[in-house]
């Protein structure tokens, strides 16, 4: 699979998780998001350009977005769409724009997983999947604080999706890490990895990924499996189970 074709299913699969939560648009030129009921989340009011070639007229793309978002109170934002090489070709007419450019935004690594898992040490947790329906108060015990807010509205609007897993590993009866799975055409997202605070530090993170590699390979052989990261403990971990770094480019664009 070439860097072009991984950057595009993976694009695809962010686009199909940013339905989940906010309105869209297709355009020719891409797709917008919005949700004015919460204007300050960036992942429900931003826009993609992914139809583009060099006789697109990029400072009418760029106007098109900005005025679209301006005129719904909201503030204009466009993501990357992962491909090496569009920033370049786009950012005189985003700055023309009055956009401000923020290159690895959000500081996240996207990995995709390309070798034979390392993690070999034995399982001590029980893993499962929690279904729609059942209790998920406990998932405010394992995963990190900056989550919490919005954790209840995601995890539960995602749990209803047939292609999306939630798993737990317990320690005797009590959950103490967990991590979810959502597939879509060919591309599998591993995400939400969490802790809990007391059980840090012992190896549980890495059994769950281990555990979600196997699973992925049980399930959906064939299809790629990716995952992004901001904290370096995580991302050593991540390596460790096989994940390479993608040749993606990511970054922002907006206007404040």
């Amino acid at each position: 699979m070439t860097s072009k074709e991984i950057a595009r299913k993976i694009m695809q699969a962010e686009i199909n998780w940013y339905k989940h939560f906010a309105n869209y648009e297709n355009t020719d030129y891409g797709i917008v998001f919005y949700n004015t009921d919460d204007p300050t989340w960036t992942d429900y009011n931003h826009a993609h350009i992914l139809k583009y070639n060099k006789n697109s007229d990029f400072d009418a793309i760029i106007t098109e977005i900005k005025n679209f978002y301006l005129k719904k109170d909201l503030r204009p934002m466009i993501y990357s769409a992962f491909e090496c090489g569009q920033l370049e070709k786009i950012k005189d007419s985003l700055i023309k724009n009055g956009f401000t450019i923020e290159e690895n935004y959000g500081g996240q690594t996207f990995l995709i997983h390309t070798s034979e898992c390392k993690i070999n040490v034995p399982y001590t947790l029980n893993f499962k999947r929690i279904n729609n329906g059942e209790d998920l108060s406990f998932i405010y015990e394992v995963m990190p604080q900056d989550w919490k807010e919005d954790a209840d509205d995601i995890i539960e609007r995602r749990i209803k999706f047939p292609n999306y897993r939630l798993f737990a590993g317990y320690l005797d009866d009590v959950p103490v890490v967990i991590a979810d799975m959502e597939y879509f055409k060919g591309v599998v997202l591993i995400d939400d990895v969490g802790t809990s605070e007391k059980h840090r530090g012992k190896g549980y993170a890495r059994e769950i990924i281990r555990f979600l590699v196997d699973y992925h390979y049980k399930n959906y052989k064939g299809s790629l499996l990716y995952l992004y990261y901001d904290n370096p403990v995580a991302g050593r971990i991540y390596r460790e189970a096989g994940f390479t770094e993608a040749d993606i480019e990511s970054w922002a664009a907006y206007i404040e």
